[in-house]
């Protein structure tokens, strides 16, 4: 029988605590895996309407402080679809109307820093070519929608009213 002094088991434990979770190198488990399904694409030009506060008024017990609802959104008008493709049957319609969420209930910036800090350099009026994807996500057994904006730029208005009069 192999006998282990002091703190030697409590090495052996841990090392097999590793190997079993597959943090030594081992493939992930099939749940940790994520699985993305692209349901459609959405390349537009909008507008910027506002950036403002909106409180969620759910009826959850996490509404509206940790629901995730609650914070500033910037709102873009759609003014004209430049693409557009509905990849799976369950894939977003074209849209009039974008939300961004910009931040948190606590007003704690949320999302990739380059893309905030585009929509702070915005005011009302200004326009954008904005695309986003509209995906179906698994990740550790639960699927949800995502719509990942891709692209946000500014763009001066004679470049707009070109784009608006270009045939589709």
């Amino acid at each position: 029988m192999l006998r282990l002094g002091g703190c030697s088991w409590l090495v052996v434990v841990l090392l097999g605590l590793v190997s079993t979770n597959g943090l030594l190198g081992a493939e992930p488990t099939e749940q940790a895996k994520e699985k993305r399904e692209r349901l459609a694409v959405h390349q537009t030009l909008a507008v910027l309407n506002k950036v403002e506060y909106r409180l969620c008024r759910g009826l959850t017990s996490l509404c509206p402080k940790e629901c995730g609802h609650s914070g500033n959104f910037a709102d873009f008008t759609i003014k004209k679809y430049l693409k557009y493709e509905k990849l799976g049957e369950f894939g977003d319609p074209k849209q009039e109307n974008f939300l961004i969420q910009v931040s948190d209930f606590d007003k704690r910036p949320l999302g990739d820093p380059a893309l905030l800090k585009t929509i702070q350099g915005l005011k009302a009026g200004d326009f954008v070519l904005l695309s986003w994807n509209h995906d179906y996500v698994t990740s550790k057994g639960v699927s949800s929608p995502e719509r990942p904006v891709i692209k946000l730029e500014k763009i001066d208005p004679a470049q707009a009213e070109t784009l608006l009069k270009a045939s589709q």
